[in-house]
């Protein structure tokens, strides 16, 4: 019998030890702090650490992921359809195949990169037999990359891709200076061809 009213007395204290603790929480914030900081100092700190780390690394790639799912497709295929035999000029690529997102602007042959991120842009130059042509990819005024075609002997086509990180705003388009006299253009077999697409948001 005796042991039977130690057991409930027990059970009694230890209840009342469990309202009162959560009474305290619940009224006292500096003491559900305080509690808190004692947990923290009684657990392996190095592991907790590396465990928040490793959390914190997962949400960042998830938000990064997630960016990018919420943003519509951005993509675009332009062809030229009429040959440039002049100098110092953007090509226009007026004839629009896909303009995913309508950032490719045809009238001045430029793209303007709705968000930032990382882009993959394509040019290809077509040149007449002896004649030959280099194009240049153009980020706000500053050459990225070129692209050189031209034969003696044939007409040629020539391809290049460029990735490159643009910020939302940038300007890109493709320019002919003065390196090659002549642009050919065949609309019926869709060369020469300028195109991009956003790969990654950043």
């Amino acid at each position: 019998m005796a042991c039977i009213q130690v057991v409930i007395w027990l059970f009694v204290v230890q209840c009342s030890a469990v309202c009162f603790a959560n009474y305290v929480l619940k009224e006292e914030p500096e003491y559900k702090h305080t509690l808190l900081k004692r947990i923290l100092m009684e657990e392996n700190f190095e592991s907790l650490e590396s465990k928040i780390n490793n959390l914190t690394q997962r949400v960042e790639a998830l938000e990064k992921e997630n960016a990018l799912l919420k943003h519509a497709p951005v993509a675009f295929l332009a062809e030229l359809t009429k040959s440039v035999t002049s100098q110092n000029q953007i090509i226009l690529f007026d004839s629009v195949k896909l303009n995913l997102g309508n950032a490719y602007f045809n009238v001045h042959g430029n793209f303007i990169a709705p968000v930032s991120g990382l882009y993959q842009f394509s040019v290809t130059a077509c040149a007449a037999t002896n004649h030959y042509i280099v194009l240049e990819l153009i980020v706000n005024a500053r050459v990225v990359g070129k692209v050189l075609t031209g034969d003696t002997g044939y007409n040629e086509c020539s391809s290049n891709s460029f990735l490159v990180q643009l910020s939302t705003g940038d300007d890109v388009y493709v320019q002919h200076k003065t390196a090659g006299d002549y642009l050919l253009a065949n609309p019926a077999a869709g060369f020469p061809t300028f195109s991009g697409v956003l790969l990654n948001v950043i």
